[in-house]
């Protein structure tokens, strides 16, 4: 008895062969079949140069593929760096805001507005650490 590796060794060949010969009956008719209707062989087209021409059409779309997706990427980082410095810039306008109506507030108010004087100090004092 053979080792199971000799016996898909042989399947595998003979797999090849009958597909081999399929392929080779297959273009032998194909070929007479267009033959008939030209009056001659037709030459098929070279296998290596449809290979050739398919992968370099493949090479080219992912090559534009890419330069988009990178120009995308390039414009989409542009906009949300863009909308991180407004907002940052918004954000410390309403702070600084904010503070003055309180201090406005509490000078107009008087000596009965100490408490609220002393939470807007403690507020602005809070936000000069940040």
């Amino acid at each position: 008895m053979t080792a199971p590796t000799d016996q898909f060794v042989d399947i595998a060949k003979r797999s090849q062969e009958a597909v081999t010969t399929a392929v080779r009956t297959w273009t032998d008719a194909l070929q007479s079949f267009a033959g008939s209707f030209t009056g001659s062989t037709p030459k098929l087209p070279d296998a290596q140069a449809v290979v050739d021409q398919y992968f370099d059409f493949a090479q080219q779309f992912l090559e534009s593929q890419r330069s988009f997706t990178l120009s995308v990427l390039t414009v989409g980082t542009q906009a949300a760096e863009n909308v991180t410095e407004q907002a940052n810039r918004v954000a410390e306008s309403v702070k600084s805001r904010t503070i003055q109506a309180g201090e406005d507030s509490s000078e107009q108010t008087g000596p009965a507005a100490a408490p609220a004087t002393q939470a807007v100090r403690n507020t602005r004092a809070a936000a000069a650490k940040n």
